[in-house]
């Protein structure tokens, strides 16, 4: 085993494309419809499993038709699911509106994820067959498991694993409660619009520099949707990654498969250039297909994309790119 990713599996039932949500009694057209195996937990360890690496999963389902098809979808995609719990409480889902741009709108469930503990998590015994890192995505709406994550990160730790986060849209607004999780967090990708919430900075950069101020230990990444992704280390290195000019298709799952990548790369001591053009590699391959997982490639393919991208490096804060920035919102099923 090389990666535990713990935390939200969700059934994405995903609509493209959507020009207007009808008004009650009216129906509007689309092109497609389809079920999809989501939830930041599930999207960034397929990612880190088409890249090569073991990946075990850890969350709670439904003992329903979405549990079944979660569970047999990730087991599809090579992920270990025995530890993938199944209880009484219906599976989370959201309803994605994907526009014909790419860009999402969202209704979610928080449903079973709700009931995730940290006990739930067989640290030690998957340390013992390997693990090498501990993930855990989706803190904003894991409330069972928020309150105890320090200490299974300081656990993590103890055992030699490198510990990683992501937060999802905290639709309560609380933003300042992931600060007590950043001291044991080694490698923290918000999004730039949650990075700008949690920090309560505007500049790209500045809030770079804030997420490292707040004692995230090793890597902190802002993802930026296409205007590429901010990357740093306390030592003040500070690297702007470009993104692939690809053509989206649909965007969801695309900051989860960057975070796939970045973390495939750091396990592999490829250095911190190299680690974030693979994470930008496979953000882009993500969203040129429906869900968001199916644009996912193996090794060779998203290393090969990611041999052509730039990483520029910064002054610390120097980066305030103009031009459109990611919405303010984000979907539990996978930041932009």
């Amino acid at each position: 085993m090389d990666v535990i990713s713990v935390g939200i599996v969700i059934a994405d039932c995903v609509a493209r494309p959507v020009g207007r949500v009808p008004a009650a009694g009216e129906l509007e057209l689309v092109d497609e419809i389809g079920l999809f195996l989501g939830g930041s937990a599930a999207n960034t360890g397929i990612a880190l499993a088409r890249l090569g690496l073991r990946v075990a999963l850890v969350g709670q389902l439904g003992r329903d038709g979405f549990g079944d098809f979660l569970e047999g979808a990730a087991r599809a995609a090579g992920c270990d699911t025995r530890f993938l719990r199944r209880g009484e409480v219906p599976t989370s889902a959201t309803l994605v509106n994907v526009d014909a741009a790419g860009e999402r709108s969202f209704l979610h469930a928080v449903g079973a994820g709700a009931r995730l503990r940290a006990a739930d998590v067989p640290l030690a015994g998957l340390a013992a067959e390997g693990a090498r890192a501990l993930h855990v995505a989706g803190y904003f709406v894991l409330p069972g498991l928020e309150p105890d994550l320090p200490g299974l990160f300081g656990q993590a730790t103890e055992l030699g694993l490198l510990t990683s986060l992501d937060t999802v849209w905290d639709a309560t607004g609380r933003w300042p409660r992931v600060h007590a999780a950043l001291p044991h967090t080694d490698v923290f990708c918000p999004s730039l619009p949650e990075a700008r919430h949690i920090t309560g900075c505007s500049e790209p950069g500045d809030v770079l520099d804030a997420l490292l101020g707040l004692g995230v230990r090793r890597v902190a990444a802002v993802k930026m949707g296409p205007q590429g992704a901010l990357i740093g280390r306390p030592d003040g290195t500070r690297l702007h990654l470009s993104a692939a000019p690809v053509r989206a298709v649909d965007g969801t799952g695309a900051g989860d498969a960057f975070i796939g990548g970045l973390l495939a790369g750091l396990l592999r001591d490829e250095g911190l250039e190299a680690a974030g053009r693979l994470g930008s590699a496979a953000g882009a391959l993500c969203v040129g297909a429906m869900g968001a997982t199916a644009g996912l490639q193996g090794l060779a393919p998203t290393r090969a994309l990611a041999d052509t991208l730039r990483a520029d490096v910064l002054r610390r804060g120097g980066l305030h790119p103009g031009g459109p920035q990611p919405d303010e919102h984000g979907p539990p099923g996978g930041t932009p």
